[in-house]
């Protein structure tokens, strides 16, 4: 049947189309930390970095604390991070500490909306946080730069304004992810409700759609920010096919009453 080999084929292609997905070209250099020197801050003093990029796409440049090569999580805050353009630029990034801490390596990284790391660069830096301790004086670099930060969240602000066509893509797109448990539960539906061919069919749309969860959560596991994404796509398809063949065993059905 061709409903059969069309799932056939979809649940082939999948890994090839993930695969074919490949990561903008990016590199980034650390030029600058401010306090250059410090071993220890007070807290919620920021820990700024002087960030120089190359990239063919839009990057977001963000910087991290670590500490015995884990990230360190627990009352850290971070700045955000506005698109950098493309091919080349500057950006600043920071973080800072509400409760004491300690870490021994700083790491700036360029990475997608979703945080996905496409590029790093690392320096060892041992740094506590406590209280009681004096703010230092800032280097002369870090005003400008923040300023320029500033000023590109603003006009990202300015250019993000809804328009209906924005609220009605917002919409969409929700609607798309309330597809995947709708797929899902319709899918139980069909299997309890269905006979005959019609059954048949939502036996194959079960075990595509189990080959579908099967290959996200693989690639989830090992590390894929972007195999989600194919439930948002198909869940669509499996909702249309269970539904015609639910309208249709119904109509069917009447058909034979009647």
């Amino acid at each position: 049947m061709p409903i059969q080999k069309g799932m056939f084929l979809l649940c082939l292609l999948l890994p090839i189309a993930v695969a074919a997905e490949s990561p903008p070209a990016v590199r980034i250099e650390l030029i600058a930390l401010d306090p250059a020197e410090a071993s220890a801050l007070p807290l919620s003093t920021p820990v700024y970095a002087h960030i120089r990029y190359q990239a063919d796409a839009p990057v977001r440049l963000v910087l991290r604390p670590f500490r015995d090569g884990q990230p360190v999580e627990d009352g850290v805050y971070f700045s955000g991070s506005p698109w950098y353009p493309p091919p080349e630029g500057e950006g600043i990034a920071w973080f800072a500490f509400s409760k004491p801490q300690r870490i021994d390596e700083i790491r700036a990284l360029a990475t997608d909306d979703w945080g996905t790391e496409w590029a790093r660069a690392a320096v060892e830096r041992p740094l506590t946080a406590r209280g009681g301790l004096p703010k230092p004086e800032r280097a002369p670099w870090v005003e400008p730069m923040k300023q320029r930060f500033d000023r590109l969240i603003r006009e990202a602000a300015r250019s993000d304004g809804w328009s209906l066509s924005d609220a009605l893509l917002t919409v969409f797109v929700q609607l798309l992810f309330l597809l995947v448990p709708a797929s899902v539960a319709l899918q139980v539906v069909a299997l309890r409700k269905l006979r005959g061919p019609h059954l048949g069919l939502a036996k194959l749309s079960a075990l595509a759609m189990g080959a579908l969860w099967l290959f996200v959560i693989v690639t989830g596991l090992a590390g894929s920010n972007l195999s989600p994404i194919w439930l948002v796509f198909l869940s669509p398809l499996f909702v249309a096919l269970l539904t015609v063949l639910l309208l249709h065993q119904r109509a069917t059905a009447r058909g034979a009453g009647a």
